[in-house]
């Protein structure tokens, strides 16, 4: 058991993490939808200020877990457990078999698109040219580090104290995935559901795991593979 958890400094950040910021983000990234063109220096300059916010963001919860005297073994930061070794290869092979596949049919609809405005809106903050690549590889960094210490180990944490020792922590798996994938609504539905699905995968693998080291590197992954792909599918539309 963690102690002293979850206190009161722990409900407020829930609030503050999963549903205020996230919403406030998703409201605000709804506005901007479609009314601005982004450039290269622009980009850059989201990804710095993303990386900046995502640090300040999983750096303070991890300040918080440490000075309520919690290891960070409680929060993820231990060699994963392999007993389940089984289940946790057949979680891997669905979050991969789901999300290479749709990252090929998504890839190819961009590239087959012939306006130039759907291309804009579907993939603007995704690199367009190599100059941008090291701002966006600290930003999947960071992502993959911070994102994964908020909504993996303090909110599966927070959510898995209602079935403690349960393989399958109907709470723990399926609050943080509602909670991230609707601050994405801005994407559309469809989208909301694609990440509602992957989020799920990626909770269910941290509880088996109980570490969050594999989880960090799926995420940066898929988000530098994401990347990268698009700014492949941009250079085969020139």
């Amino acid at each position: 058991m963690i102690p002293d958890f979850p206190a009161l400094t722990d409900h407020i950040y829930i609030w503050i993490f999963g549903i205020i910021l996230p919403f406030l983000s998703g409201l605000q990234s709804h506005q901007l939808s479609g009314s601005i063109k982004f450039d290269a220096p622009l980009r850059r300059k989201l990804y710095l200020s993303n990386s900046l916010m995502l640090s300040l963001a999983g750096g303070s919860v991890l300040l918080m877990w440490l000075l309520k005297k919690r290891t960070l073994t409680t929060l993820g930061f231990s060699l994963p457990v392999w007993d389940n070794y089984l289940l946790i290869l057949i979680l891997l092979f669905l979050f991969f078999g789901l999300y290479l596949p749709d990252l090929i049919i998504s890839s190819r609809k961009n590239e087959e698109s012939t306006h130039e405005a759907e291309w804009y809106e579907k993939s603007s903050f995704l690199p367009e040219t190599w100059k941008e690549i090291p701002a966006y590889i600290l930003l999947c960094f960071c992502a993959g580090v911070f994102e994964e210490i908020i909504y993996r180990g303090f909110m599966v944490n927070y959510f898995v104290q209602d079935n403690p020792g349960n393989i399958f922590p109907f709470t723990a798996l399926f609050a943080p995935a509602i909670l991230f994938s609707l601050a994405h609504f801005y994407q559309g539905w469809a989208s909301v559901f694609k990440i509602f699905l992957f989020t799920l995968l990626l909770n269910f693998i941290f509880i088996q795991t109980k570490s969050l080291y594999p989880t960090m590197v799926i995420h940066f992954l898929v988000d530098l593979i994401s990347g990268m792909t698009a700014l492949y599918s941009k250079s085969n539309r020139q």
